[in-house]
């Protein structure tokens, strides 16, 4: 193509066609233009169909990772509550003159709130990719970009109020029990023979415990954290919630 377009030129000038060879020149130098116009724009196109590709793989990773994370929260809200709801009842019970709870009842609901920690374990993989690797810009939707940096922060101070603050107060509970209750017949009232042991020998009551002050002002400690952490995970579900609800309108099908 070249050679054929050289030739013209060569003919043009050999014929002395001064003004046909300048008219011709320019004619070529657009046809060049364009050319590299074209190829710039296939190219933008290209570049575009893999972003668009890109994104629409990470949306599809990050909808995966947001709705296994809210059945996690789910399952983290059910159980904080479910001893928040434990520390209530005992509550019900400190300070009174005369108890009118049972060994046993009372055994079960300091189990029930003191047996395990209450923590959020998200999957973030796809998440910390994003964010760590500079990928956040190739999503279009300015909601999501901002959904998706702001989650941390959120999940910071959900980790702080889990692990200095309400396992904190179990912590101290628990030390409370250990030096003050006997713990091998609370753990026999309250799970049976489980862990292979009878009652043991010392069988004194444990309900001294309901008029220890201490004791109280530990309990209402548990419900007080407990209880704000219970509004902080309902505010992460709902931040879940609004991310997934955002990557399904940009999801292409």
């Amino acid at each position: 193509m070249i050679k054929f377009f050289r030739k013209i030129r060569y003919n043009l000038m050999s014929e002395n066609k001064t003004g046909k060879y300048l008219k011709y020149a320019i004619g070529e130098i657009i046809l060049v233009v364009i050319g590299i116009l074209i190829a710039l724009q296939i190219n933008n196109w290209n570049e575009n169909r893999k972003q668009n590709k890109l994104e629409q793989d990470y949306l599809k990773a990050l909808l995966k990772e947001y709705k296994n994370n809210v059945k996690e929260v789910d399952k983290v809200i059910r159980i904080n509550l479910k001893q928040l709801n434990y520390a209530r009842e005992l509550a019900d019970f400190t300070g009174l003159e005369k108890s009118t709870i049972s060994e046993k009842k009372f055994a079960e609901l300091f189990f029930g709130l003191a047996n395990s920690e209450v923590q959020y374990r998200p999957g973030t993989g796809v998440t910390n990719e994003v964010l760590n690797s500079g990928k956040l810009n190739i999503f279009k939707n300015e909601e999501l970009k901002e959904a998706l940096a702001s989650l941390d922060g959120l999940l910071l101070k959900i980790r702080f109020q889990e692990s200095e603050e309400l396992s904190f107060v179990r912590y101290e509970l628990l030390k409370l029990a250990y030096r003050k209750l006997g713990l091998r017949r609370m753990a026999y009232d309250a799970l049976g023979e489980n862990f292979g042991l009878d009652k043991g020998r010392f069988l004194d009551s444990n309900l001294h415990l309901l008029s220890n002050k201490e004791f109280d002002n530990w309990i209402m400690g548990f419900i007080f954290t407990s209880g704000y952490l219970d509004g902080r995970y309902k505010e992460l579900k709902r931040q879940l919630e609004n991310i997934i609800s955002i990557i399904n309108i940009q999801i292409v099908s």
